[in-house]
């Protein structure tokens, strides 16, 4: 099968030994590698930052090691298309892996906080970049029916780092080395340099150059949106978080406006990135609202469990590493189905993902545990076993100029939409007062809101999961043998679904 068709009806599915094969295994291994390196360090950083302030000063910065750290990764995330369209994507992916081993050194031999704080911005900025470059060689270098399989690798590595990142971290800092974790990534970074030359080599021909200037006024708006929203969940006072959350949506819509004003080839945004009735738009913002709604038990989940059930934080740690887990086995397990059975998944999926958080909304205050772990388990797993088929279709449904904005947009508004979620939660604990609670009863009226506020957005995803299933609807069918001609299909439903609005 070529890279460019549809897959039919009735073909077999897509088994491992097609992902494992001489041509694509070195390469999935290196791309495995990146994801390694960006997803285990963000996870390092929380065991190890609290010994490297008993060395070195400023616990009153500490936030903004995480802060600058997501900034950096967003914004290279979204700048990566542009960067890849001017100087190719194996220098890309060098200039990224280098620049993440040079923060991983400046952090390893940070005399004082503030250099150890640019050196976060700096692993950030690589470690963002080399994600989004990873989902770009993706689309370029496998078949389109092979990317199930392939993002199920890729998912399995960032469960691995969410097992292994906190570990390692807490294993340096624990023999007073936190210096060497960061150390030891930065030679793992250096290890992936080297590999990057000999198998990117045919990248060149990928696709021609183009003479342009990285959009420094739009990422400035990214980079001021993360930071305003990010703090906004911080923030002590309910009025400041309201002006940051309202200055981080500002700088959104200044991006947007801007990105739209300029021609087309210069854009960081796919086309129709903002429309519900396209496939392009339409995964987008289903990855934006599902993600969002998915970080209450990652952000309070282990106070919570302490306080409710007496857990230690180590038991509270494994129940939340129970999302990780959940994701990585529904990408695992469900990467491989027939096309046939892909838009059913998708509704499936979702369906899972919010009845797993309104589960999670009244038994993380009532109970029992074990109904606590199943439900985080299984709202993840619904969200791992469509997020594959959603990077299908999404760049399969993109114009062929687009494909690389529409790969790298999609783990940049991931990033994004955690982002929001962990500071939304964060104001709806300040509004509740979350740092006076002291009784049970209290916790338990903080856990349905801290959860059940988010159940609404998840329904609003479920409902946009439907529609894009129903959108993709010929690549389920076959209706067309060729992308180009489903894009055709697109843009004319399109065109039908604006005129019945307007009349």
């Amino acid at each position: 099968m070529q890279k460019n068709e549809l897959p039919v009806p009735g073909s077999q599915p897509v088994s491992w030994r097609e992902v494992v094969t001489r041509r694509h295994l070195l390469l999935l291994l290196v791309m495995c590698l990146a994801i390694w390196l960006h997803a285990a360090n963000t996870l390092l950083a929380a065991t190890t930052l609290p010994e490297a302030v008993g060395d070195i000063g400023g616990l009153r910065l500490i936030s903004w090691a995480f802060a600058l750290y997501l900034m950096g990764s967003i914004v290279a995330a979204a700048a990566a298309s542009a960067f890849v369209a001017r100087a190719g994507l194996r220098l890309a992916m060098l200039v990224s892996t280098l620049l993440y081993t040079l923060g991983c050194i400046a952090c390893a031999a940070a005399p004082v906080m503030p250099v150890l704080l640019a050196g976060r911005t700096v692993q950030g900025l690589g470690g963002g970049a080399l994600v989004a470059l990873v989902f770009i060689a993706q689309n370029r270098f496998f078949p389109d029916r092979l990317i199930p399989r392939i993002v199920a690798c890729l998912s399995l590595t960032w469960t691995a780092s969410a097992l292994s990142g906190p570990l390692i971290g807490g294993a340096f800092a624990t023999a007073g080395l936190w210096r060497f974790a960061f150390w030891s990534f930065a030679l793992q970074g250096l290890v992936l340099a080297a590999l990057l030359y000999p198998m990117l080599a045919r990248a060149r021909s990928e696709a021609p150059l183009e003479a342009r200037q990285l959009p420094v006024v739009r990422l400035m708006f990214i980079a001021g949106a993360i930071l305003a929203i990010s703090f906004a969940g911080a923030a002590s006072s309910i009025a400041v978080s309201a002006v940051l959350l309202l200055a981080g949506c500002l700088c959104v819509w200044l991006f947007t406006v801007r990105d739209a004003a300029v021609s087309r080839r210069f854009r960081l945004l796919p086309e129709h990135a903002t429309s519900l009735v396209h496939p392009v738009g339409c995964g987008i913002a289903m990855t934006f609202v599902l993600s969002l709604s998915m970080m209450s038990l990652s952000v309070y989940g282990p106070i919570l469990l302490i306080r409710l059930y007496g857990l230690t934080s180590f038991e509270a740690g494994l129940v939340v590493v129970t999302e990780s887990l959940g994701w990585g086995a529904g990408a695992f397990f469900l990467s491989g189905l027939v096309p046939a059975y892909e838009g059913r998944l998708i509704r499936l999926g979702s369906v899972l993902l919010a009845a797993g958080l309104a589960a999670q909304a009244w038994f993380v205050p009532h109970g029992p545990l074990w109904f606590v772990v199943t439900s985080a388990f299984i709202g993840n797993a619904g969200f791992g076993m469509i997020w594959g088929y959603v990077i299908k279709h999404v760049v399969a449904s993109a114009d062929r100029d687009d494909r690389d904005r529409a790969s790298s947009m999609l783990p940049s508004t991931q990033q994004a939409a955690f982002a929001i979620g962990a500071a939304l939660t964060g104001i709806i604990a300040n509004v509740l007062g979350f740092e006076r609670i002291s009784q049970p009863g209290e916790f338990q009226t903080a856990a349905l809101w801290l959860f059940g506020a988010f159940v609404p957005p998840a329904l609003i995803g479920m409902w946009i999961a439907w529609r894009f299933s129903c959108l993709i609807a010929p690549t389920r069918s076959g209706v067309h043998g060729q992308h180009q001609a489903t894009s055709e299909w697109f843009r004319s439903r399109w065109l039908r679904e604006r005129r019945r609005v307007r009349r």
